[in-house]
C-alpha cells in the first residue's frame, strides 16, 4: 500500500454537498441489498399476511378485553365514590334546610344561604375532580358553587339547558341516582366573556324533606374521568383511542374534547347481554365494550395497520422464510460489496500501521474520489497529522515541567547543610543568651526542614500553615516586627493535599512588595474555604497596592509564564496548571492604596 506524506487541507463541510447521490457508496451498497432483499421476501410476505392479519387481531382484542375489564372495575370504584358523595351531600343539614325555606325573615334566609354554601366550599376543596354543585329547590330557586363562585338563580335558573333537558319532567324514584354527559358548566349558568367551558360529566338525584322535593346536581369534571380510562401511555399506537357512548350512541367522554358529541350509529351499542363485540369499519378495529353505567359503552378503535405491525405467532414461518431469503439476497451482492469496500480495508491497515507507532502517514487519495469513501480517507489524513501534533505539543509539556523542576533545583542551596549550620549557630546564641536570635534561627531552620525532609511534592494544607507560620517569624524580624500575619485553616480541611511551597511566594511578594512607603505596620491575612470540589485559599493584605496598569500588566506576565519582578508568581501559577490544567490557578486583584488579593484555586484532594 502507497502512502504520501505532506499536510493536508482541511475538509470543508461544503464538500460534503458535492458528493452526487448516484456516486454515494453506502446509497449504492443500501439500494443492492434493498433490492435482492425485495425481491424474495416479497413472495414470502404475501402468503403470511392473511394468517398474520386474523391472528394479530383475535389477540389484540384478547389483551383489549383483559384490560377493560380492569377499566370497567375502575370506572365503577369512581361511580360510587361520586354516587357516595351524593349522599353524603342529602345528609347535610345546610343543604335539606334549603329544599325548602318557607316564610322565614330576610336575615335567616341570607344565614341559611351562607352555611349552605359554607359546607359545600370544603366539599370542593376535598373532592378536586368536583367542578360544580347546583340544588334546584321546591320553591323555584337554583343554588350552584364551583371553585371561583357561588350562584343563585331564581326559577330554576330559566337558562340551564340541563335543568329544561333532564330535571323539568323527571320523577325519579326515591334515592335513584341517575348519570349523563354531553353538557359543560355553561349549560348550568353563564360564563365570563372569556372563560373556558368546562365538559361535565352530571350525576343528580331527588332530594326530599317532607312533602317537598329538590335535585341535588354534582357536575364532574370530564378530563379527570376521561383519565381513568384513558392514557396515552396505555395505548399502543398513537392513531389509538378510547371513548365513551351513551345510550342514545352520543360520545360523551373523549380525549379530544372537539369528538364530545358526536353521534354513532346503531352498531356501536347493543347491550350488555351481548357481552363484548368487535368489527371493522375504514380500515380501523373498533371494539365495543358494554358498561353496566346508565347503558354506556366503552369504545377503542385502533388502525389495522398498527396490529399487523406484529408478527410475533408465526415465529417459525418466519425464521424459514427469512433464512432462506438472507442466504439468496447476500450472494448476490457480495461482489459490489467486496468491490466497494476495498478502500475501506486499505485504511484500516493503515489504522494498524499507525497503532505500531508510525504516526504522520497519510494515504494516497489516488483518483480524488468524491463519495464518503474519498472523504473517510482524507479525513484520516488530518487526523493522522492531528496525532502527531498532539504528540509533540506533549513532549513539549513534559520538557516545560523538566524546566520548572530544574528551576526549583536552582534556588536549593545544600538545605541540609545550612540546616545543621543554623542549629550549630542557634546554640551558639543560646549559650550567649541572645533569645531573639534564637527564636529567629529556630524558625528560619524549620523553613529549611521540609526541603529535605521528604522528597514528596506534596504535603497537607496544616504543614503549609506551619511553613507559613515560621516564614513569617522570620520575615518580622527582618522588618522589625512591623507586618501581621493570621493564618487561618479550618480543622475539616486541614488534611487536604496541596503542592509544597505554594504560599510562600505568594506571602513573600506581600512582605517585599506591599509594605506602605511610610514604614507603617501591614496585615497579611491567609484563608483557606471549600466551594464544591475545589480549595481556595487566599492571601491578602492592606499595603500599598499597585496601579490598575501595572496590575493588568502583572496577570499578562503571569498568564504568559513570563518571569515578574514579584518573586515566584509565575511559577506557582505554572505549576498548578502543569499538575491540574487550566482550569486551576492564581487570580490577583486589588488597587493602589488598598492592598493586594491572591485567589489560589486547587482541586480538593486527600479528603
Amino acid at each position: 500500500m502507497n502512502y504520501i506524506s505532506g499536510h493536508r487541507e482541511p475538509v470543508k463541510a461544503e464538500e460534503l454537498e458535492k458528493i452526487p447521490i448516484y456516486r454515494s457508496v453506502f446509497i449504492r451498497m443500501m439500494a443492492a441489498v434493498a433490492i435482492s432483499f425485495l425481491v424474495v421476501l416479497l413472495g414470502s410476505f404475501l402468503v403470511l399476511y392473511h394468517n398474520v392479519m386474523d391472528s394479530l387481531k383475535e389477540r389484540t382484542d384478547a389483551e383489549k378485553l383483559q384490560s377493560f375489564t380492569q377499566l370497567e372495575y375502575n370506572i365503577d370504584a369512581f361511580c360510587r365514590e361520586v354516587e357516595f358523595l351524593t349522599e353524603r351531600l342529602i345528609s347535610e343539614t345546610v343543604l335539606t334546610e334549603m329544599v325548602f325555606v318557607g316564610d322565614v325573615d330576610e336575615v335567616t334566609v341570607i344565614q341559611m344561604k351562607a352555611d349552605y354554601f359554607r359546607g359545600l366550599s370544603g366539599i370542593l376543596a376535598q373532592y378536586t375532580y368536583v367542578d360544580s354543585i347546583c340544588l334546584y329547590n321546591s320553591e323555584g330557586m337554583a343554588l350552584i358553587m364551583d371553585s371561583k363562585r357561588n350562584i343563585i338563580q331564581e326559577d330554576n335558573g330559566a337558562g340551564s339547558v340541563f335543568y329544561k333537558e333532564q330535571l323539568k319532567d323527571g320523577e325519579p324514584s326515591f334515592g335513584a341516582v341517575k348519570w349523563c354527559g354531553g353538557y359543560t358548566n355553561r349549560d348550568f349558568f353563564a360564563l365570563e366573556r372569556k372563560e373556558k367551558e368546562v365538559p361535565c360529566l352530571c350525576v343528580y338525584r331527588g332530594v326530599y324533606w317532607n312533602a317537598h322535593r329538590a335535585w341535588l346536581v354534582v357536575n364532574v369534571n370530564l378530563e379527570h374521568f376521561t383519565d381513568i380510562y384513558y392514557a396515552p401511555e396505555r395505548e399502543k399506537v398513537q392513531p389509538e383511542v378510547t371513548y365513551i357512548l351513551d345510550g342514545s350512541g352520543k360520545i360523551i367522554s373523549h380525549p379530544d374534547e372537539r369528538a364530545l358529541g358526536e353521534q354513532k350509529g346503531e352498531e356501536y351499542r347493543k347491550g350488555t347481554a351481548e357481552g363484548a363485540y368487535t368489527f371493522e369499519e375504514d380500515g380501523r378495529q373498533i371494539l365495543c365494550y358494554p358498561l353496566r353505567l346508565g347503558g354506556w359503552t366503552m369504545v377503542n378503535e385502533m388502525p389495522l395497520a398498527a396490529i399487523l405491525k406484529d408478527v410475533g405467532n408465526i415465529r417459525q414461518i418466519f425464521v424459514i422464510t427469512v433464512t432462506v431469503a438472507v442466504i439468496l439476497a447476500v450472494l448476490f451482492p457480495v461482489f459490489w460489496v467486496r468491490r466497494l469496500a476495498r478502500p475501506l480495508l486499505e485504511t484500516v491497515e493503515a489504522l494498524k500501521d499507525m497503532e505500531d507507532g508510525n504516526l504522520g502517514i497519510a494515504l494516497a487519495e489516488g483518483e480524488k474520489r468524491l463519495d464518503e469513501i474519498g472523504l473517510l480517507r482524507r479525513q484520516f489524513n488530518r487526523m493522522s497529522t492531528r496525532i502527531e501534533e498532539l504528540v509533540e505539543e506533549n513532549i513539549q509539556i513534559e520538557e516545560t515541567k523538566r524546566e520548572t523542576e530544574m528551576k526549583m533545583l536552582k534556588y536549593q542551596l545544600n538545605p541540609h547543610f545550612l540546616y545543621n549550620t543554623l542549629n550549630t549557630v542557634k546554640w551558639m546564641a543560646a549559650m550567649k543568651g541572645e533569645e531573639d536570635m534564637v527564636d529567629c534561627l529556630s524558625a528560619l531552620g524549620d523553613i529549611l526542614q521540609p526541603m529535605y525532609r521528604d522528597a514528596s511534592p506534596f504535603w497537607t494544607l496544616k504543614e503549609e500553615e506551619e511553613y507559613i507560620v515560621s516564614y513569617g517569624k522570620v520575615m518580622n524580624y527582618r522588618y522589625g516586627e512591623k507586618t501581621s500575619l493570621t493564618v487561618k485553616v479550618p480543622k475539616e480541611l486541614s488534611g487536604a493535599v496541596i503542592p509544597k511551597f505554594i504560599l510562600q511566594p505568594i506571602t513573600e511578594n506581600a512582605f517585599l512588595y506591599g509594605m506602605p512607603e511610610d514604614g507603617a505596620g501591614m496585615e497579611i491575612q491567609i484563608f483557606c474555604q471549600k466551594e464544591e470540589d475545589r480549595l481556595i485559599l487566599t492571601v491578602s493584605d492592606n499595603g500599598k497596592g499597585m496601579a490598575w496598569e501595572d496590575m493588568e500588566t502583572l496577570k499578562g506576565d503571569i498568564r504568559a509564564g513570563m518571569e515578574t519582578k514579584h518573586i515566584g508568581l509565575s511559577n506557582v501559577n505554572q505549576r498548578i496548571q502543569l499538575l491540574y490544567g487550566k482550569e486551576y490557578g492564581l487570580c490577583i486583584a486589588g488597587e493602589k492604596g488598598k492592598g493586594i488579593r491572591v485567589t489560589v484555586r486547587l482541586p480538593l484532594r486527600g479528603i
